[in-house]
């Protein structure tokens, strides 16, 4: 089986993704090739950890281009003839963009199985509303004819495209991260809690900030601006911005930390929590999207209400002051071990491409 992987763009939760799909997907030995066609300027947001001796079937393929439009037109003009070189068995597409390309121009896929996975559904109604929405939703309603599988990555986003008239061709198949403990070791908790992610409006973090007052404990941050970059927040002594760090200093950063804040206003997944479950360590986070199927409220850590902000973020701040933060880290552990483990994901994703495989309906 040969396996092609489209992406527009290789950063944050795609990138992840990647780093724990084709080097698991190339260990198979009925997988004769994984090629990644992606932006030539993000080839360095792949690593794919220790492949062994199977670079020889692992080809990344680059195009041109800096910003979202100009990554179009370049991807639009490679991916012909990227599709005839490689003649992969499947062309597994990532994102609303690369999507949105892939099933409107008119080229061939010579047979190939093409699998779309939104990341995140494009008319989520936390995301986009009115006719806006409706728009967006009637055109991958249409895009839905030239495609053989949808990949739900959490049950919110399966149960959009259930109500979107979508689901008898989506599957669920959860995210994973590739588990780093053997490498960066069990973090020794600290008093301080942990914010990543981008400072833009999806992620909340323009209300964790005017929530995070002076009297609060320590607060770290990560990130930066992407989208909104206009956005700016001044220094406080209880926050300490640190800017986007490499993979293995946040590791040891989200371990140290006594618990992650993830307040987003929509999810279609959330990998920083699988990061967090994987070092120990508790979630707190909004209910919005897909965040609650993540958080057992109480157990791997608590789950506030985004529309009621301020009262209760405190209130089950509170509560997890008051709860034994050490076994719920341990359940945190449990919880990525027993569930998301990329062996696991990859075996659902192996099934879905077999050339016969039909989805069940939702």
């Amino acid at each position: 089986m040969k396996i092609m992987h489209v992406c527009e763009t290789v950063t944050g939760g795609i990138a992840t993704y990647l780093n724990n799909v084709v080097g698991e997907q190339a260990r198979r030995p009925e997988v004769e090739e994984v090629s990644v066609l992606l932006p030539s300027s993000q080839l360095d947001e792949i690593n794919l950890g220790d492949i062994g001796g199977l670079n020889s079937k692992i080809h990344l393929l680059g195009f041109g281009g800096d910003g979202r439009l100009q990554r179009l037109r370049h991807l639009a003009s490679r991916l012909r003839g990227a599709i005839g070189d490689a003649r992969p068995d499947v062309v597994h597409v990532h994102s609303t963009f690369a999507g949105f390309l892939c099933r409107t121009l008119p080229i061939s896929f010579h047979g190939a199985k093409l699998i779309y996975q939104p990341h995140g559904v494009a008319f989520d109604p936390h995301r986009i509303s009115g006719l806006k929405k409706h728009g967006i939703q009637w055109v991958e309603k249409a895009l839905y004819q030239r495609t053989d599988g949808v990949v739900a990555i959490s049950e919110y986003e399966q149960a959009l495209l259930a109500q979107a008239g979508m689901g008898d061709k989506s599957l669920l198949i959860k995210n994973c991260v590739r588990d780093t403990r053997e490498v960066i070791g069990e973090g020794r908790k600290e008093d301080f809690y942990l914010f990543i992610g981008r400072f833009d409006r999806q992620k909340g973090f323009d209300h964790l900030y005017e929530f995070w007052g002076e009297d609060r404990p320590p607060l770290k941050i990560v990130g930066g601006n992407v989208v909104d970059a206009e956005a700016g927040f001044a220094d406080r002594d209880n926050m300490e911005f640190l800017g986007w760090l490499d993979n293995a200093t946040l590791d040891g950063l989200i371990a140290r930390a006594k618990a992650l804040i993830v307040p987003s206003r929509w999810e279609g997944f959330g990998l920083v929590v699988l990061e967090a479950y994987r070092n120990g360590t508790p979630v707190i986070c909004s209910n919005r999207g897909a965040l609650p199927e993540l958080v057992s409220h109480g157990e791997t850590g608590f789950v506030f209400d985004f529309d009621d902000f301020a009262a209760s973020l405190a209130t089950v701040m509170t509560k997890f002051d008051e709860c034994d933060q050490q076994v719920m880290g341990q359940r945190c552990r449990d919880c990525y071990e027993r569930d998301f483990s990329p062996t696991s994901m990859n075996a659902e994703l192996m099934k879905l491409y077999q050339p016969h495989e039909l989805l069940p309906a939702s």
